[in-house]
């Protein structure tokens, strides 16, 4: 087992997690035109996405800067699409804007909800499940077992009232940094190039597809060695600080602790963005107050 999981063990697999992810955003697509058109829109090989192996990926901007990442489900007459709450307006805007002359249909399904299943007794507390489940996704996001069921909002309510082992999205958001899994709009924002932050570990992203908006400059950054940071998952020896904190080398500023939390034993972890160079060359780094950082591994899917 690896470092990266045994943090997770050291924080909550004493239990399964179980939690409503309202901070996510269920989408809908469809129409004849949608694979082809979300073909010149999306960082990943839409030629990927079948009924048995859902998608990760993002939408740029022309200059390469992030709009909104997602998973999408292949789920035959329709696409469904999972992002972030915070930017499901502006990632319907932006996939619409373009579609013009192309036969889709594209919008957030309000009605539906992320029911996260986090640890050890996943499969069987997905089995006791009664109320109807309209598609999953095998997301590990704070154990090394996990999965998302896309369920009526009313319904994971309902399930959640059977289910013993359940948190609240705060409790889940430490889990997942504890774990070691970084979030666009927590971990970076759109002042770092996406590639900057690991969106090839997170397999979201294909070079040998054809164009697509920002393809220009995410290509370039990657055949010319011009990735310098990434993010990474931490173990901090000290106090837990606040975030976002300075990390240091010989007294330097060279990133950044973009988030920190504790697990059930009061270990410390974050996702820090450093540079690749002085992770590679092991540099020893403090945080600014002094405390020893100690990088477990690239954040990575």
């Amino acid at each position: 087992m690896t470092v990266h999981h045994t943090a997770m063990m050291d924080y909550s697999l004493t239990h399964t997690l179980c939690c409503h992810r309202t901070s996510f955003a269920v989408l809908k697509a469809s129409g004849e035109g949608i694979r082809d058109y979300l073909q010149g829109q999306i960082t990943q090989d839409i030629k990927l996405l079948t009924p048995s192996n859902p998608i990760y990926t993002a939408v740029l901007t022309p200059q390469g800067k992030m709009i909104a990442d997602m998973h999408i489900i292949d789920m035959g007459s329709e696409f469904i699409m999972v992002t972030q709450a915070t930017y499901a307006v502006t990632l319907v805007e932006r996939l619409r804007r373009f579609a013009l002359g192309h036969d889709i249909r594209l919008g957030r399904v309000e009605a539906l909800g992320i029911l996260s299943i986090q640890g050890e007794a996943t499969k069987q507390i997905i089995q006791e499940i009664t109320q109807p489940i309209e598609a999953s996704l095998p997301i590990c996001e704070a154990a090394s077992q996990g999965a998302w069921m896309i369920m009526k909002n009313t319904d994971i309510d309902k399930a959640l009232a059977n289910i013993s082992s359940t948190c609240d999205e705060n409790d889940l958001e430490k889990a997942t940094i504890v774990y070691g899994t970084p979030r666009f709009g927590r971990d970076w924002d759109t002042s770092i190039h996406p590639l900057n932050a690991n969106l090839i570990e997170m397999n979201g992203v294909n070079f040998d597809k054809g164009c697509y908006v920002g393809q220009e400059v995410t290509s370039r950054m990657h055949w010319r060695k011009g990735i310098k940071k990434k993010l990474y998952h931490v173990k901090i020896k000290g106090n837990l600080p606040n975030v976002p904190y300075p990390i240091q080398s010989n007294k330097h500023k060279i990133g950044m602790l973009t988030s920190a939390a504790s697990n059930t034993e009061n270990r410390h972890f974050g996702i820090a963005h450093l540079p690749i160079e002085s992770v590679e060359n092991k540099t020893p780094l403090s945080l600014e107050n002094g405390d020893n950082i100690t990088v477990l591994k690239a954040c990575h899917a």
